[in-house]
């Protein structure tokens, strides 16, 4: 038998997941078919399933890690820096000093403006999501998808889910995958094989994954990091690494 809560074995009898401690009236039977295969646990929070695939949530604190708010004010920032350029151009007729003070100050004042932005509706954001930014991830030898989740749920909710998708609970793993899609806000994959550039800061339990125009965001708690980390370099041949 499998636990619906967490994916771990446990013998019948059981009246709790020795592992997470749900009781056994939550969880489901093992599935066991022609090229299906129990799902297996690589990493205390990473489980692969029957179909091969790697998953695993991540929940972020969006109070206490500022990924999220210094992603979305670099792209802000990145936004802005094409009307800043034009400015640049056309006031290089007055002469390269004038028109070099005309792009810091447009820079800085829109920095100024999305700073401000920021500082007031991230707040609100987070409060509306409960402070936590669910996502979850798919991995196998070729790529790595990212996907954020459109309502919030609690962890032990979307682990549910993953089993199921993984074909524990039926054996329509398309359908599944349908459902899980059907409710998530968007969804990036990254191709190993295009990944030019990889970004590890464990400090922020974040990958950046840079392909030549996308840019991927893995994150995995301290427990996963390390698996997750070496999986991902160990098949990004072409990619550089740094750390930060």
């Amino acid at each position: 038998m499998i636990c619906k809560q967490c994916g771990q074995k446990y013998s019948e009898g059981d009246r709790f997941c020795e592992n997470c401690g749900a009781p056994v009236d939550e969880a489901l039977p093992e599935r066991e078919t022609v090229g299906q295969q129990p799902n297996r646990q690589v990493s205390p929070g990473v489980v692969m399933g029957g179909d091969g695939i790697l998953r695993w949530v991540y929940e972020m604190n969006m109070w206490k890690n500022p990924t999220l708010v210094i992603t979305i004010w670099k792209v802000l920032l990145l936004a802005a820096l094409a009307p800043a350029l034009l400015v640049f151009f056309l006031s290089l007729g007055d002469g390269f000093g004038p028109a070099v003070l005309a792009f810091v100050k447009i820079m800085g004042m829109v920095a100024g403006i999305v700073t401000g932005l920021m500082l007031l509706a991230y707040p609100l954001v987070a409060i509306l999501n409960g402070g936590k930014y669910c996502v979850i991830f798919e991995m196998d030898d070729r790529q790595v998808r990212h996907i954020q989740m459109q309502k919030q749920f609690k962890k032990s909710q979307v682990l549910s889910m993953i089993v199921s998708l993984a074909g524990v609970m039926t054996g329509n793993i398309q359908a599944a995958a349908a459902g899980i899609l059907a409710g998530s806000k968007q969804s990036l994959v990254s191709s190993f094989e295009e990944v030019k550039s990889i970004v590890v800061d464990e400090k922020r339990h974040v990958i950046y994954v840079n392909e030549k125009l996308s840019h991927n965001q893995i994150y995995a708690d301290l427990d996963d990091f390390e698996f997750v980390r070496e999986y991902i370099i160990s098949r990004c041949k072409k990619a550089k690494t740094t750390c930060k």
